[in-house]
């Protein structure tokens, strides 16, 4: 490699500012160094040339609905539970694209509550029967509550999972998680939520879905989904002004900012309005 040269007023040599970044290109390559900041190699943007674009995540879709599919068992008092895979429960389903040459790995999961809680009881029903559902992220029964809301959690409040999850270079990939309350006592109001989700990648860069808001199907057979028409089932209450106050309460949570309502509960909203 040619090197040009010439004398200045002084007799000092200058060197050719082209031929010097030449050479450190060369040098760089023939150490097959990794590119940072202080050594740009290849193109120019921390890539050594030929090697492959670092794997990128793409969020393309999500959705959250209730689904069976949730095992758990049922009781009663002083006889043998019996077990079940069909439970609804609500699923949180999130497709990304990795747009990248390289394979992205997914570490952790971690599902944070902006409001959680127990929909007003409005009707005096109640038995000894009672579920316990097995959830990807399960609320415990004695998660604290909000002292000047009963029926609420104190929020925020977060579970997390750890995961195993590699999504292929050029691929979509589809991700199912489960939440919802351990247990569902006979006559129990339907639970709700409004909740974030977060992966974690094992780079340590992190891709964020949400707000979301969710409801169960609850255990009172006086207020559940009819999932056949998309509609909720409510009877008149019992307890005056209390179908108000949970009509109330979904309604503002729908006014969440980018809010995603899952489609039960989007019925719900609609549904409660007609009872008030």
């Amino acid at each position: 490699m040619g090197i040009t040269v010439s004398k200045n007023r002084k007799g000092a040599v200058a060197v050719s500012l082209m031929a010097l970044a030449a050479l450190l290109l060369q040098g760089c390559s023939d150490r097959s160094v990794k590119c940072t900041g202080e050594a740009q190699c290849g193109d120019g943007n921390n890539r050594n040339e030929g090697t492959k674009r670092v794997a990128e995540l793409e969020l393309v879709k999500v959705i959250a609905e209730l689904e069976e599919g949730v095992s758990g068992e049922t009781s009663r008092n002083g006889e043998k539970p019996e077990k079940s895979d069909d439970f609804r429960g609500v699923h949180i389903k999130v497709t990304v694209k990795d747009l990248g040459d390289r394979p992205a790995f997914i570490s952790k999961a971690t599902v944070t509550f902006e409001k959680s809680g127990y929909l007003k009881p409005c009707y005096g029903i109640g038995g000894d029967l009672v579920s316990t559902a097995t959830y990807d992220f399960i609320i415990p029964d004695d998660q604290p509550r909000d002292a000047n809301k009963q029926f609420q959690h104190k929020v925020p409040f977060s579970l997390e999972k750890e995961l195993n999850h590699e999504i292929p270079a050029n691929k979509y990939e589809l991700f199912t998680l489960t939440v919802g309350p351990k247990t569902i006592p006979d006559g129990g109001s339907p639970w709700f939520g409004v909740l974030h989700v977060t992966f974690l990648r094992d780079t340590g860069e992190k891709l964020k879905v949400g707000p979301l808001a969710v409801v169960n199907s609850g255990g009172n057979p006086a207020f559940y989904p009819e999932f056949d028409s998309n509609a909720w089932y409510i009877e008149e209450e019992s307890v005056p002004g209390c179908t108000k106050e949970n009509a109330e309460l979904v309604s503002s949570v729908m006014k969440t900012p980018n809010l995603t309502p899952s489609p039960e509960f989007a019925s719900l909203n609609k549904d409660l309005k007609k009872h008030i």
